[in-house]
């Protein structure tokens, strides 16, 4: 329905099928009450009828734009035939006479979530758990958690989920004997084990409550200073309410985090604009692992020259 005419033989590339079987297809199709159109010679193909056109009373077109544009973007991402199948039929939905509207909703609005997949890797994973999730069978994969520990896991797969700027993979883990969150990017070596298992009935979103109700991960208060060169970026990530300006232009930040490796390579990652005021401990730390880093750019032994 979004082209006038489409060749057998594109169809059959499409869909993976022979010739053969997508001329079965259109019978079918036709026998449905869809009245399909065909053309002969090099130009010729399938087609449905111009008069045709879906039920859309349901969505005006703006709505079918947006729509569109969040399938779109999740398309990128999850690399799926079968939603990629679904967002060529929401467009159908849209009439020819709207489709300056769609182009112009782009122009406004665009959303690209494929980066978030990740690396090839990160695809390659995403593919193996999404089987997982949908088949309800079971996953094993190697993890490294917070504090860069690694273990090797088997778990009862529920929801994948997209949450803090990352896809993270709800899931009963056998080892720990309970409800867990995995973010995919450190997930290593998934692999489809042959047993299903029955869906527990916890929640995605009753497990957050109850982790938001408990919150027994150690947090710790921090009083941050930026350099006034940061003023974006604190601006961009932090509330005016838990920032202070300084004569100097540099800013002070309160923020409450979890205590664990990603803390201190967050602490890290800002280099020589941050400097830890409170607690006492977080700030011998970092200075700590700061020597550290600083000691291994200093080892003459650690150099390696490349040709």
């Amino acid at each position: 329905m979004n082209h006038e005419v489409v060749p057998a033989a594109v169809l059959a590339k499409r869909f993976g099928v022979s010739v053969r079987t997508i001329q079965r297809d259109i019978a079918t199709i036709e026998l449905a009450g869809i009245p399909i159109m065909a053309l002969q010679g090099s130009q010729g193909g399938y087609g449905i009828m111009k008069t045709y056109r879906m039920d859309r009373q349901l969505v005006r077109a703006n709505e079918l734009c947006h729509i569109i544009t969040a399938l779109q973007s999740v398309c990128g991402t999850l690399a799926d035939s079968n939603m990629e199948m679904t967002l060529e039929k929401v467009k159908t939905l849209l009439p020819p006479r709207d489709l300056a509207l769609l182009d112009e909703q782009h122009k406004r609005l665009s959303i690209d979530f494929s980066l978030l997949g990740g690396f090839a890797h990160n695809q390659d994973v995403m593919q193996v758990v999404r089987e997982a999730v949908e088949s309800q069978r079971l996953l094993s994969f190697s993890y490294t958690n917070n504090n860069l520990k690694q273990t090797d896991r088997v778990v009862e797969p529920l929801t994948l989920a997209f949450r803090w700027r990352s896809w993270y993979l709800f899931a009963w883990c056998r080892l720990r004997d309970d409800y867990r969150l995995f973010r995919l990017s450190r997930i290593r070596t998934p692999r489809l084990i042959p047993q299903f298992f029955e869906r527990r009935s916890l929640s995605l979103a009753e497990f957050e409550e109850k982790q938001r109700k408990l919150n027994n991960i150690p947090m710790v208060k921090l009083l941050l200073r930026f350099d006034p060169a940061m003023r974006p970026m604190v601006e961009e990530y932090y509330d005016p309410s838990v920032c202070r300006e300084l004569d100097d232009g540099s800013l002070v930040v309160t923020v409450t985090l979890p205590e664990d490796g990603w803390m201190y390579g967050f602490i890290l990652s800002y280099g020589t604009y941050v400097t830890v005021l409170e607690p006492e401990h977080v700030r011998q730390k970092v200075a700590d692992m700061a020597e550290q880093v600083a000691g291994k750019y200093n080892d003459a032994a650690s150099h390696v020259a490349f040709d």
